[in-house]
């Protein structure tokens, strides 16, 4: 189904039938992923009173989550409509579980397990409103505008979602907000769920074969640069807290973390407007250049107020990252297997992050600048890489949407 036919603004693409509506509830089921990792590491510390059993839970949580693509590929082959509700009842189920063991005393295992359990059974919000967009948005400028919506409105959720726990933990105690999120992705699934787009599901035989280890192979490169990417974006955040607790102003850190969003938000709505089509590799090496250069100058200069303003600069690339990356997929993979192969730029972006937060935590002892310099490392390789990626992976000759004819 194609809702969008007009190459228009972003508010031309909203205006689609049900379009608006199923991304507004896409974004509030996303955002339990962001209100969960706070509360759920409070409510482990309240609950055990150990910081580190919380610290631990939590990274399991977050470990866990490496099965997106799993999940990903269940939709692929049974459609949102069947896997989406089941992920999100276990996942509900987890969190109420949650609930029930902070009224009480319970061993530590406990909480790994059902952090772990928790981690592995969230639905996957993204990339099955990503496989929506593919059915509202032809490929072309409007897919390109429909991806930009998508990134901008996930960078608004690493803003909100940080507030709206705040606020849980301000005012109440902490496992109430693994209730909120519950609420907050069925609102997500059942928008979803009950959108008129529906993505293609099930593969023929032979179908399945011709998608099986290309796909993969063809995008190896791309998740490996996107992993230095999300580790030079992770070694950023922490080199803004060694700023901050330098200067003894720690509160400051959460200010300039809003600029480097602010600027995210702003380069997705420029690419939405004035982004091309071109080859993804050489798109995204300038893009991630951009990033290292910024990432450097903090580096060399220091100072909150220079990190806030050259970050919000060099934020400017980061949505657009995303949106190519995405489209990157959309032109290298069959239908059949786009949403699975799609989560792998979370899972590569994700893994790097949990990389860079434990490498630049090492160096940060060293001075609040070896962070932002080990970031740019990292981005001017993910730079490097993906240049290497575009040079060395064929560019499709063939729309990616036309399947290739079935032999009878």
């Amino acid at each position: 189904m194609s809702g969008v036919t007009d190459a228009g603004s972003i508010r031309l693409l909203l205006a689609g039938p049900a379009v608006a509506r199923t991304f507004a509830c896409a974004l509030l089921g996303r955002l339990a992923y962001g209100v969960l990792p706070l509360c759920f590491l409070f409510t482990v510390r309240d609950a055990t009173g150990s910081l580190a059993l919380a610290a631990s839970a939590s990274a399991l949580l977050g470990l866990a989550t490496l099965a997106m693509p799993v999940h990903a590929r269940l939709i692929d082959r049974l459609g949102q409509q069947r896997v989406l509700p089941v992920a999100a009842a276990c996942w509900s189920a987890c969190l109420v579980a949650g609930v029930v063991l902070a009224q009480g005393e319970h061993p530590p295992a406990a909480w790994l397990a059902l952090a772990f359990v928790t981690g592995l059974s969230g639905p996957v919000l993204g990339p099955s409103m990503r496989a929506q967009w593919r059915e509202i948005a032809p490929e072309g400028p409007q897919r390109r505008r429909a991806y930009a919506l998508d990134a901008i409105g996930e960078e608004s959720l690493y803003l909100v979602g940080p507030i709206v726990a705040g606020l849980v933990l301000a005012t109440g105690p902490a496992w109430a907000g693994l209730l909120v999120a519950a609420t907050l992705v069925w609102c997500g699934t059942l928008g979803l769920v009950g959108s008129p787009y529906r993505p293609a599901v099930g593969v023929t035989g032979a179908a399945r074969e011709r998608s099986r280890g290309g796909p993969a192979a063809a995008l190896g490169g791309l998740v490996a640069a996107l992993t230095l990417f999300g580790a030079g974006s992770a070694a950023v955040f922490v080199g803004i807290a060694a700023l901050a607790d330098r200067a003894g102003r720690p509160g400051l850190a959460g200010l300039v973390e809003a600029a480097l969003a602010v600027g995210a938000v702003t380069g997705g709505l420029l690419w939405a407007r004035h982004g091309r089509n071109r080859p993804a590799g050489g798109v995204l090496a300038l893009l991630l250049v951009v990033l290292a250069l910024a990432q450097g100058v903090v580096a060399l200069a220091g100072g909150l107020l220079v990190a806030a303003l050259v970050l919000a600069v060099g934020g400017l690339a980061t949505s657009p990252v995303f949106v190519v990356a995405y489209a990157a997929v959309d032109e290298r993979v069959p239908v059949a297997r786009r949403t699975e192969m799609s989560t792998w730029v979370n899972v590569g972006v994700n893994g790097g992050g949990a990389l860079g937060t434990a490498f630049a935590g090492l160096v940060a002892g060293g001075g609040a600048a070896l962070p932002f310099a080990l970031a740019a490392v990292l981005s001017a390789a993910a730079a490097g890489v993906v240049a290497a990626w575009g040079r060395m992976s064929p560019w499709p000759s063939t729309s990616p949407t036309t399947p290739p004819p079935t032999s009878c």
